[in-house]
């Protein structure tokens, strides 16, 4: 398949160590705007604030460097690959290098879909979202420059988003395995879309899994019974469905979220700021099970889309 702009895609993975403050996030995007040239660019973000820092590098290839296959689900980029057994790649950029090789154990879980089957679709939202293996075992090394990372048993997702557009202003929010709950997992959105040039109020959307099953909210009707609000580095959150409530927020420290310039099928820039050792709290009441507090301490992943460069972090990429 090849898509008409505009159109963007990205396929992502995400892993944590196990114990220490360690992360890493690798992406393979399209970008296919309505104006200027299409390119297809390779990230690799690394959080290391206790050690060699957090570093990112993004390297833009020529589209027909890309192949994007959907029936078995790969995608490469340059010498970069990602599939839902492995990934793999080196790079080079302004003096700058990285490798890395992964094996993937994908895990038993089914996928996390934040929107309904109708939901997915529809022309409205814009952007879709997809969380194919959301308990995911890594193992293998990333060097980046000098540095190297050990992945022995790192526990991350493998992921897919894609649609017209961004959506213009969002906080993001995902969580592979709490302290006390490494089989429980969140995939969260506060999001203000658009319908033409005007922004919508922010629609909640949420799925969150624990041993007593599913708690879900994925439709704007149904959003109703949920509410987000977010600024630089707090996210609180909550809703209910069915017989149980949930409460939750994320927050992150500066020193452990980057900097990211994203651009816009309009081709219009805007700024990520993600960290992948953001602390997420949620108490879960249930009517017939009781309570149940849920911590995942620096292994969340928090991102905000903003408009401005924010002063407390720098951005990495442009």
């Amino acid at each position: 398949m090849r898509a008409e702009p505009p159109y963007y895609e990205s396929r992502f993975v995400r892993a944590n160590h196990p114990h220490r403050p360690q992360a890493l996030w690798l992406r393979e995007t399209l970008l296919l705007p309505t104006a200027g040239e299409s390119v297809a660019d390779v990230w690799v973000m690394v959080f290391d604030p206790e050690g060699a820092g957090n570093r990112a590098i993004k390297v833009a290839h020529r589209l027909d460097a890309s192949d994007f296959s959907y029936d078995a689900w790969t995608a490469r980029i340059g010498e970069a690959t990602i599939d839902d057994v492995a990934v793999i790649g080196a790079l080079e950029a302004d003096g700058h290098s990285a490798s890395w090789e992964m094996r993937i154990d994908p895990g038993d879980e089914k996928p996390v879909k934040l929107l309904t089957e109708c939901g997915y679709r529809a022309k409205f939202p814009t952007a879709k979202t997809t969380v194919r293996h959301p308990l995911a075992t890594f193992d293998g090394h990333l060097t980046l420059d000098e540095g190297r990372l050990d992945v022995d048993s790192w526990i991350g997702s493998v992921n897919h988003n894609w649609g017209k557009r961004h959506t213009p202003a969002y906080a993001f929010g995902q969580v592979c395995g709490f302290d006390e709950s490494p089989d429980a997992s969140l995939e969260i959105v506060t999001a203000h879309a658009a319908v033409g040039p005007l922004t919508l109020p922010a629609t909640t959307l949420f799925v969150l899994r624990h041993a007593r099953g599913e708690v879900a909210v994925r439709s704007i009707l149904a959003a109703r019974r949920t509410h987000g609000t977010y600024e630089p580095f707090t996210w609180t959150f909550g809703g209910h469905s069915g017989r149980a409530t949930m409460e939750g927020e994320i927050t992150a420290d500066p020193s452990d979220v980057i900097g990211l310039t994203y651009y816009d099928t309009t081709g219009h820039a805007k700024y990520c700021y993600n960290s992948a050792l953001a602390t997420c709290r949620i108490m879960l009441r249930d009517s017939a099970f009781g309570n149940v507090e849920l911590v995942a301490s620096r292994r969340a992943m928090f991102e905000i889309l903003l408009s401005e460069p924010h002063p407390s972090v720098p951005v990495l990429t442009t």
